[in-house]
C-alpha cells in the first residue's frame, strides 16, 4: 500500500494506528484520550460507516464484514418481530435501539477493519477483529 492511493484523512488513521494499535490495546486507548475531540472522532469513527453502513463496507472491499454486522442485525430484528407477534407487545423502541447500536458499530469498526485489510492484508468475516484486547494483542504479534 503507498500513501498515494489513500486521502489524508486515512493515512492520518493508518500512522495512528500503526503508532498506537488497535482499539482493543490500552496504547491506543491511552492515545486517544491525548487527542483533542475533532481528531479524537476522525480516528474512532467513520460518518459514512454510521450512516451507509453495508453499503460502506462493500464500497471499502470489506463486504465479508459488512454482510456478518448486517446478518446479525437482521437476525436480532426478526427475533424481536417474532417476540411482538407472540407476546403482542410493541418492541419498536428496542428495535430502534439496536439498529442504533448497528450503525454505532459500523462507524467504531470499519476505520480499523479497513486498516487490516490494507496494511496487514487481513480480510476475515469478524467485524469486532480488533476491537478487543485479546484480538488486539494476538494481531499486533502478526
Amino acid at each position: 500500500m503507498s500513501s498515494d492511493t489513500i486521502s489524508e484523512k486515512w493515512s492520518d488513521r493508518f500512522k495512528f494506528f500503526n503508532r498506537y494499535g488497535l482499539p482493543g490495546t490500552v496504547s491506543y486507548r491511552a492515545a486517544l484520550k491525548e487527542l483533542g475531540f475533532s481528531k479524537k472522532i476522525r480516528i474512532n469513527c467513520n460518518l459514512y460507516g454510521f450512516f451507509f453502513g453495508f453499503l460502506y463496507f462493500c464500497i471499502l472491499g470489506l463486504w465479508k464484514k459488512g454482510l456478518a454486522l448486517l446478518l446479525a442485525v437482521m437476525i436480532i430484528n426478526i427475533i424481536i418481530a417474532i417476540v411482538e407477534i407472540m407476546a403482542d407487545i410493541n418492541l419498536e423502541l428496542l428495535s430502534r435501539i439496536i439498529n442504533l447500536g448497528y450503525s454505532c458499530l459500523c462507524s467504531m469498526s470499519v476505520n480499523s477493519a479497513y486498516y487490516l485489510q490494507l496494511v496487514k492484508g487481513i480480510d476475515s468475516w469478524n467485524p469486532l477483529q480488533g476491537m478487543t484486547r485479546e484480538s488486539a494483542d494476538r494481531l499486533s504479534r502478526q
